[in-house]
């Protein structure tokens, strides 16, 4: 249910851009001798009527639906094992203080990069940021310098052409490209930049001897492998 803040400090606004599939660590500011018996942790998304109280006395709630797949550290971060669009969002950690109404936030807004491809020629795969704000939403603030954009193997961004094809916004875009014999063991990548500074990426490889296989490379250990005909 809702969990209010009647007196609130909120520090630095935090923000995260992780790969599907990855894990990631949600630190906790001004944690005293690393006491989480005081720590909360909240999430909320843009869609959520209130937010969802997934730490309690720093433990993972029994009830939350994520209970598997979350954790608190010794130092009251919270880890986030084997991350998914669902998971994005904004992540509260609020330390309560003694007998009073007055609390201390911590705000980190993780954001999931996520793909889907088709593969058939012409080839299409589709890169998406989950958000706060939705999928392939970059409304807030916090996501107002972020951009995704198709690369090659040398770093150079693919512009539309007639072997390249580039559609969606700037938060959801969509690279359709047809194989050509000289693009065996050629790799494409869609990085994720916030203020011209790569966050994450993730890379496609074109290879094939007699038929192509594409291979989707999310994180450095997972790789999804399906063949062309």
């Amino acid at each position: 249910g809702t969990v209010p803040c009647y007196v609130c400090v909120h520090g630095n606004q935090l923000s995260q851009y992780v790969n599907e599939g990855a894990d990631v660590s949600l630190r906790c500011d001004n944690v005293v001798n690393s006491d989480c018996s005081l720590i909360m942790w909240l999430h909320t998304r843009d869609s959520f009527p209130n937010a969802i109280q997934e730490v309690s006395n720093g433990k993972v709630r029994v009830n939350s639906k994520r209970a598997e797949k979350l954790s608190v550290d010794t130092d009251c971060s919270l880890h986030v094992h084997n991350v998914t669009a669902e998971d994005a969002g904004l992540y509260t950690c609020r330390i309560l203080k003694h007998q009073t109404a007055f609390h201390t936030d911590t705000d980190t807004y993780l954001s999931v990069l996520t793909s889907e491809y088709f593969c058939l020629q012409p080839v299409t795969i589709r890169c998406s940021l989950h958000t706060y704000d939705g999928p392939g939403i970059c409304k807030s603030f916090i996501n107002s310098k972020v951009n995704l954009n198709w690369v090659d193997e040398t770093g150079r961004k693919l512009q539309g052409d007639s072997r390249y094809q580039l559609t969606g916004p700037r938060c959801d875009i969509t690279l359709t490209v047809t194989f050509q014999k000289e693009d065996n063991n050629r790799k494409w990548m869609c990085q994720l930049t916030k203020m011209e500074q790569v966050k994450t990426s993730v890379d496609f490889t074109s290879t094939f001897s007699g038929m192509y296989s594409c291979y989707l490379i999310l994180s450095p250990d997972i790789k999804d492998v399906l063949l062309l005909n």
